[in-house]
């Protein structure tokens, strides 16, 4: 089989010894510790053992001093705000925990989230009118802003105040407001610059009531659950203050007192069980952004706000249709996205560029992300409005290409164009699209090797068949939430015996029984690996992640298979 490249962390066997020693952990985990990095046993305790007091000080974050000082007058003059979000589930987070924490300060806070489809993303000057219109002075940002220089300019000339609170990559200059608060800023003293823009927001909340000397349990107990939502769903690394933040944020998800997200676990099927960040991601996150994508992401802000049970259930279902319907949409545009690659042969190509008038803007960057997956190669899909003329586009890409120059040498053909490493998005006109597909392509084939098309799957010790039982899940237990930064732990087993092979009824899927030298025999899983039965007595190499399979009530080990090979 061998559908990757395997590579290795290499890993200092007597640091190991001397981890496993100090905190009591078995040699398997710690051997995996100090091949992630932490060596040290006082940063791998706190790695292990993420606790909220590990947050550095908010006032760390530049321009914190004049930000906390306007919202504290809001707070004292009762004075309408404007909180000014963005329309993805880390913005839509984000706002609602500025509404709630302003709210309950008796501040008229007032949201604004923009529409996908009419606005797009960013600070737009109809910030202006809906200020006026709530008769606020004051406009607060939420995960948009840091680049939104002209309309800074413009509020200010209408005698109104912007406090900006984003975490995306700033310019070379900031925004002309009144604080510009961002974690990313060249000048920022503040230790972890990868928080979320929910993170951010709470940590500005937090520093406020500080500020105003008032208790923050409660804040914790019930802004948390937002902040996970945000961090997961924004694909966050789950490092540092991030790690603290979902950890505790799931814990507090489990419990929130939030009618919708009780409503939306309810809808998602996530059961009693404490939630993970893999269930943010496939489960809760694309409900909430469903809403943004097809219609208004007011939908999903209305829910996070809701108090009526019975409303808070018919939005969690109003999301739960939205989110079918982009599932409809997404497969379909997918599907003529395939046909199109392989009708122009473009995997002779080491990008792929796709378009058509069909496909709706809200799910362009779902198909090119699906598109990257099924061909490994950097996947670009455009939505073409023939009666505007123009073309909205986003980008995905892999690690072995960063958009960021790609993203500039695109500029001088479009209208508008940005992104970073992983991810972009575009407006051309129509008459630049194949100019831009060229260039697009052009760059792909000069900065990416055939070897660079293969996925790597970055392993993280070889281990022996004897050392993988209930010890060891649990342990593996302790490094999680996992996800992007934070990967799942994957572990090689060499030379592992074969000795029983089946696929599932409907052929989909491979199950294995396995077994290494002196050990037990294993249940052993590749999901929808069922074309590649092997036969009994077969020796392999096999990258896999040991579970607890809890199926027969017993809690026994069962390997996930990510790939094999046979030995020779």
């Amino acid at each position: 089989m061998a559908t990757y490249r395997w590579r290795v962390r290499t890993t200092d066997l007597a640091r190991a010894q001397q981890l496993a020693k100090e905190l009591s952990l078995s040699l398997p985990i710690a051997r995996l510790l100090v091949a992630r990095g932490y060596t040290d046993p006082e940063i791998a305790y706190r790695f292990l053992h993420p606790s909220l007091h590990d947050l550095a000080s908010p006032r760390l974050l530049p321009d914190i001093e004049p930000a906390v000082r306007r919202l504290a007058l809001a707070v004292q003059r009762k004075e309408p705000v404007l909180v000014y979000g963005d329309y993805d589930a880390d913005g839509v987070t984000a706002t609602a925990l500025w509404l709630t924490t302003l709210r309950k300060l008796g501040v008229p806070a007032h949201p604004y989230v923009p529409h996908r489809e009419r606005e797009g993303y960013d600070l737009h000057p109809n910030a202006i009118e809906a200020a006026r219109a709530i008769g606020a002075r004051l406009i607060l940002t939420c995960d948009c802003g840091i680049r939104a220089h002209e309309v800074v300019d413009a509020i200010n000339a209408q005698g109104l105040e912007v406090v900006i609170t984003d975490h995306h990559e700033p310019d070379t200059t900031l925004p002309n407001a009144l604080a510009v608060v961002n974690p990313k800023r060249a000048d920022s003293r503040y230790p972890f610059r990868d928080l979320s823009g929910v993170g951010v927001s709470f940590r500005v909340a937090e520093a406020l009531l500080r500020e105003l000397k008032l208790p923050l349990n409660g804040f914790y107990q019930t802004m948390l659950d937002l902040v996970a939502i945000g961090t997961v769903a924004d694909v966050m690394p789950l490092r540092g203050e991030n790690r603290v933040l979902v950890k505790y944020g799931l814990e507090r998800l489990h419990q929130t007192k939030r009618l919708g997200l009780q409503s939306l676990k309810q809808v998602a099927r996530l059961g009693n069980r404490i939630p993970t960040a893999r269930d943010i991601s496939y489960a809760l996150a694309p409900r909430l952004n469903a809403a943004g994508r097809l219609e208004d992401a007011s939908l999903a802000l209305q829910l996070l706000l809701e108090e009526n049970q019975l409303q808070a259930q018919a939005i969690a279902e109003q999301l739960e249709h939205h989110n079918r319907e982009r599932q409809r949409h997404q497969e379909e545009a997918f599907q003529e996205a395939v046909a199109q690659v392989e009708l122009e042969g473009q995997t002779n190509q080491r990008a792929l560029v796709v378009h058509s008038p069909n496909w709706h803007h809200g799910i362009v960057g779902l198909v090119a992300g699906k598109l990257k997956e099924r061909y490994y190669r950097p996947a670009i899909a455009m939505t073409v409005d023939a009666e505007a003329g123009i073309a909205r586009g986003s980008m995905r890409s892999i690690p072995e290409l960063d958009l960021t120059s790609l993203v500039e040498a695109m500029k001088p053909l479009c209208l508008k164009c940005g992104g970073h490493a992983s991810a972009g998005g575009f407006a051309v006109p129509i008459d630049q699209m194949d100019a831009l597909r060229q260039l697009i392509i052009d760059y792909a084939n000069a900065h990416l090797t055939d070897e660079d098309l293969v996925p790597t799957l970055l392993i993280d010790q070889p281990i022996e068949a004897h050392e993988v039982n209930s010890r060891l899940v649990h342990e593996l237990s302790m490094l999680e939430p996992f996800g992007t930064g934070n990967e799942p732990p994957l572990f090689v087993a060499r030379s592992i015996e074969v000795v029983g092979s089946r696929t599932s009824n409907d052929g989909k899927h491979l199950f294995l029984k396995v077994r290494g030298e002196g050990s037990i025999v294993f249940d052993a899983v590749l999901w929808n690996g069922g074309d590649y039965l092997l036969e009994t007595g077969t020796l392999i190499d096999l990258v896999f992640v040991p579970e607890e399979d809890n199926y027969f009530g017993y809690g026994a080990v069962r390997w996930v298979v990510r790939d094999f090979e046979e030995v020779l």
